[in-house]
């Protein structure tokens, strides 16, 4: 069961890499620009996936120390969205591509590093680097 894990772990990565690609070639392309109807620009969309994965990394490594006990969330996604969205407001595109790829290399290496019963557990959940969340956003930028 492991290695059938540890392939379907594998080859989540490799499809949200693909759909990455994507969205990453339309970020860049509308770096400045509004892409979608929300009015996010390609550096406000790398901005919300820097928080996004940092917040799944900070997650992630706490799962893994065995310390991880469910709080009550303090703010619904929309609510943290907004805030964060008006606090990186000020952020340089190429600082916010940059939080973003490097969030994005830390949190695919922790997922990538997980065991197949630590996958199959709780890995499986981190949207942030298993596509869902990239498909959402290429949906947006029509793509």
């Amino acid at each position: 069961m492991d290695d059938d894990a540890a392939h379907e772990r594998d080859e989540t990565l490799r499809r949200a890499d693909e759909v990455w690609e994507r969205l990453r070639a339309r970020l860049d392309e509308r770096i400045d620009c509004p892409i979608g109807d929300d009015g996010w620009t390609g550096k406000d969309v790398y901005a919300h996936f820097a928080r996004w994965q940092q917040k799944s990394v900070d997650g992630l490594r706490t799962i893994l120390a065995g310390k991880w006990v469910p709080e009550p969330a303090t703010e619904d996604e929309n609510t943290l969205n907004d805030r964060w969205a008006a606090e990186d407001r000020a952020l340089a595109a190429g600082e916010a591509r940059a939080r973003c790829l490097s969030t994005r290399e830390e949190l695919r290496g922790l997922v990538a590093g997980l065991d197949g019963r630590q996958w199959q557990r709780f890995g499986r959940l981190f949207e942030d680097i298993t596509g869902p969340h990239y498909e959402h956003h290429l949906r947006a930028a029509g793509g």
